[in-house]
């Protein structure tokens, strides 16, 4: 009870000042808070956009091949795998080129088997498994995924399994270069796929609902190159070490390429950087403003703050000469301010938070990246707090300096 009398007695008109300081401060953290949840919004959407496009990745393909083309659709004839971009990429000649870049292999390969009237077409990916997963997305429903060490085993998406009628552990065949069949094992299956740079699907295919292959077996490089009878890629990704290390990368492939006209390279970078380049600069603007309200806010609550402590100096100064030690004196002025400021503070979150709207529409010519939604998040929060501190600190200054340098009875004074 002592320490609350110490704290807040005698605040008489003051108390109003300080009761005006906190909504003054709440009002304005509240605009704050607001301003920062829509740049972290925006924020946010712009981290989700580099991490659905990828800009870091360089695509490697060759020649789309003309024979998927020219498949056929009846008759009685022998399987056949072809691939689906022409082999012209050499392994060496990629791993020199890419310098630092991680290198996602592949071997696209095409199975068609005709029947009568009936064809059964199915894509098949010759992948490194643990640089694939870093690019692609797959969801393994039953089974696991592929190992480096892996044999003759497959991982296939559900479709494919329904058209080749397996489940997990049963076998199918699939047709080598040399006219012999290899029997893989199914050891996994996939209920979601998302690969990324899926070739253009030319050819009827299991659950093929897009443009692009979006089903597909997946083995391993070595089973892959065992099928195709050959280590030449058909197509690659690079990652580069950081998106703006992109474009250098790719003309390095192309320079390493020069001589080979089917194989084409291809760098998001650029593209992306001109679709967001408009977002940028309005998160930037928005940013300046945010930051330069935030500093207005704590200077003007600072300032009101700096009144109450004023008018206050008359019963810090009765305290210490009463003997009441100057840390405990101060460690009072303190407690007031924060509990203004938390006060405050408290109450501008809580109005931030609830009456946030559910969207933002940031302004951008080009950048396809809809609404944003304000998200409140721990920088948020730490703004909030830093405004909070640094008006306490801001107003209790100048008054704790006038007491520990100026004589006890000038302090007593009524213009003290």
């Amino acid at each position: 009870m002592i320490w609350t009398q110490i704290i807040f007695g005698g605040l008489g008109r003051r108390g109003f000042e300080a009761v005006v300081a906190g909504l003054v401060l709440a009002a304005a953290s509240a605009l704050v808070a607001g301003s920062l949840m829509v740049i972290e919004g925006g924020r946010y959407a712009l981290t989700q956009a580099e991490r659905n496009d990828r800009p870091e990745i360089v695509q490697m393909r060759s020649r789309f091949n003309r024979a998927l083309f020219e498949t056929p659709r009846s008759g009685n004839l022998p399987p056949l795998t072809l691939p689906v971009y022409e082999p012209l990429i050499e392994p060496d000649q990629l791993s020199s080129a890419a310098g630092d870049g991680t290198i996602v292999a592949r071997q696209s390969l095409f199975r068609n088997v005709v029947s009568g009237d009936r064809f059964l077409n199915v894509y098949i990916f010759g992948i490194d498994p643990i640089a694939e997963a870093q690019v692609s997305n797959f969801s393994l429903t039953r089974g696991r995924f592929l190992r480096p060490d892996d044999g003759a085993v497959a991982v296939l998406d559900e479709a494919s399994a329904r058209a080749l009628g397996v489940d997990l552990d049963e076998t199918f065949p699939v047709r080598k270069a040399d006219g012999e069949d290899l029997v893989l094992t199914v050891v996994g299956i996939i209920g979601k796929l998302e690969l990324r740079d899926a070739p253009p699907r030319t050819v009827e295919a299991p659950a093929q609902d897009s443009s692009f292959v979006s089903s597909g077996v997946f083995v391993t490089l070595h089973t892959s190159e065992a099928i195709f009878g050959r280590t030449t890629l058909t197509d690659a990704l690079v990652v580069a070490r950081t998106p703006t290390n992109a474009p250098s990368l790719a003309n390095d492939l192309r320079e390493a390429f020069r001589l080979e006209p089917g194989v084409f390279v291809t760098e998001r970078y650029s593209q992306f950087s001109r679709k967001v380049h408009d977002f940028v600069l309005t998160l930037g603007l928005f940013t300046l403003i945010g930051t330069a309200t935030a500093l207005l806010a704590g200077l003007f609550a600072a300032n009101l703050l700096h009144d109450v402590y004023a008018g206050r100096r008359r019963h810090y100064a009765t305290l210490i000469a009463l003997g009441v030690s100057p840390a405990r004196v101060a460690l009072a002025g303190l407690s007031l301010g924060l509990a203004v400021a938390c006060a405050g503070t408290i109450t501008a979150v809580l109005m931030a938070i609830f009456f946030r709207p559910t969207e933002f529409a940031l302004p951008s010519l080009m950048a396809d990246l809809g609404a944003i939604e304000p998200r409140f998040d721990l920088s948020v929060a730490a703004a909030m707090a830093a405004i909070a501190l640094g008006a306490v600190a801001l107003g209790i200054t100048p008054t704790w300096r006038r007491l520990l340098r100026h004589p006890m009875a000038k302090a007593l004074s009524e213009n003290g």
